[in-house]
């Protein structure tokens, strides 16, 4: 049965898979908690003597848990219904109801009360209504320690749960005990008054909002928000199946190993968590219970503001109002950090220890500028064929060069634009090597360099443009 994929068929089934799952002080759970922690240390255990005794006491307390589930029904199921059932009952107006929104949400001295929300929509937004799965009722109660009551009159057979039963006057699931009619009697009373049916109404800790419908604030809607524990479930299911399912951990484990999934690695970006009832979330309600408190919050932030890329018709070269980007900053500082530690070029760059390190630097600060430059490839070509820019051709070659004018395309081919380029660059670093504090004076020697290192770097990147613009011809002959 328990250990069975089969649907259950009865509710002797439901009733001692709830007992054998949720009811902690039941010798069933211990019995089922026992055989699980055996399979734990079984599948972590390398040793065959220890595995064999390990698997004989699994398989002894499972043949014990089946005799359980045998006898459970006399005495302790029966123990159990009665000590629940024949206590106290809540008093009309406060006991348990079947509910999708419930208003201890939103204050947690507010009353059990709550709507249930059936009817279906073919709204776009996404509401309990136009939900298109089943969803799981919540059970309000206004007592945490009913909580395991609530949970017993949620279980479900063949679609309807036990509180439906009982609020039709039907026991179905208690008819067949083998327990004397008095008995029988006494219990089907004792939960006829744990529940109710309950008509919507608006309480003194409900959220209100006045909403006026006329010009002369004469009338208005009274809306009173509630928060819907039904979606809230289903959000759960669907997070908690991304954070701690088998596949995305599989996924996220291969993502880390930088190797290839099959499966689709699934993030939600800025997720929140609202907590509801502290430390005792029963108090809530019994889905919240399920859920640890727990309510997930998607991020409502609007976009991120992106600055609109901008043609440079208005400067003479890349580097006049100062290339810059916050990812080089700090390649900068660790160049000029490091330089300043020698009087003299020839000292920083003998060890090759050394020259690796200035060219691992300057090599990052290139990857940035090439980056920079393949952004405004982005725009369309073309966009430097204007009477009054400032960009000087050399800077039109590099930034526009899939621009369509064949005298154009001539000029770029036959002039040394790039070390002009690479020039421009030289200069550009050592300014930005010397800092406002003008603690540190570059040399011819820095000067050389800095254009030797991105020399290559710019002719590999120009090769790779002229093979997409072949291409591009090609497609268009």
């Amino acid at each position: 049965m328990i250990d069975s994929e089969e649907p259950f068929v009865t509710w002797q089934e439901v009733i001692v898979d709830f007992f054998e799952n949720k009811i902690s002080k039941s010798q069933l759970f211990k019995a089922r908690k026992y055989i699980n922690d055996k399979d734990i240390e079984i599948e972590k255990e390398k040793s065959i003597q220890k595995l064999e005794r390990l698997q004989i006491k699994k398989d002894e307390k499972l043949v014990e848990l089946v005799e359980l589930r045998k006898t459970v029904f006399k005495d302790e199921i029966s123990l159990w219904l009665e000590e629940t059932i024949t206590k106290k009952p809540p008093a009309e107006g406060v006991r348990i109801i079947k509910a999708t929104h419930v208003l201890r949400f939103s204050h947690s001295s507010a009353e059990n009360s709550g709507l249930i929300l059936i009817e279906k929509s073919n709204d776009k937004l996404l509401t309990t209504a136009s939900f298109n799965k089943k969803l799981t009722f919540d059970l309000a109660h206004n007592n945490g320690a009913l909580i395991s009551i609530s949970r017993f009159l949620a279980l479900e057979l063949s679609g309807e749960l036990i509180i439906d039963l009982i609020l039709d006057d039907r026991f179905d699931f208690i008819e067949s005990y083998p327990v004397k009619s008095e008995v029988l009697y006494r219990w089907k009373a004792g939960f006829s008054q744990l529940v109710e049916r309950r008509t919507i109404k608006s309480l003194d800790k409900a959220k209100q909002l006045y909403f006026p419908v006329d010009d002369c604030f004469e009338q208005y809607h009274l809306i009173a928000p509630l928060y819907s524990s039904s979606m809230a479930e289903e959000i759960n299911k669907a997070i908690s199946k991304v954070k701690y399912g088998d596949a995305q951990k599989t996924v996220r484990k291969e993502l880390s190993k930088g190797t290839f999934s099959n499966g689709i690695y699934v993030k939600y970006p800025s997720l929140s968590v609202q907590n509801f009832g502290g430390a005792q979330p029963q108090n809530v309600s019994m889905l919240n219970k399920s859920r640890s408190g727990k309510g997930y919050l998607f991020s409502t932030q609007p976009p991120t503001w992106q600055s609109q890329l901008k043609t440079p018709v208005a400067q003479k070269t890349l580097f006049d109002k100062g290339f810059s980007s916050k990812n080089i900053k700090t390649d900068i500082n660790y160049l000029r950090d490091f330089l300043m530690r020698f009087e003299r070029i020839e000292l920083s760059v003998k060890d090759p220890k050394r020259r690796k390190w200035i060219e691992s630097w300057v090599g990052n600060i290139i990857d940035e500028l090439l980056f920079y430059v393949a952004t405004i490839h982005e725009l369309p070509a073309g966009w430097s064929d204007i009477n009054d820019i400032k960009l000087v051709d050399e800077y039109q070659y590099l930034l526009d060069p899939y621009r369509d004018n064949d005298v154009f395309q001539m000029a770029r081919k036959n002039n040394d634009w790039q070390d002009k380029v690479c020039s421009d660059f030289s200069h550009w670093l050592n300014r930005q090597l010397i800092g406002s504090d003008k603690q540190f004076t570059p040399q011819a020697e820095h000067t050389r360099m800095w254009k030797t290192l991105l020399s290559q770097p710019l002719r590999e990147f120009n090769e790779n443009i002229e093979m997409d613009r072949s291409l591009i011809a090609g497609d268009h002959q």
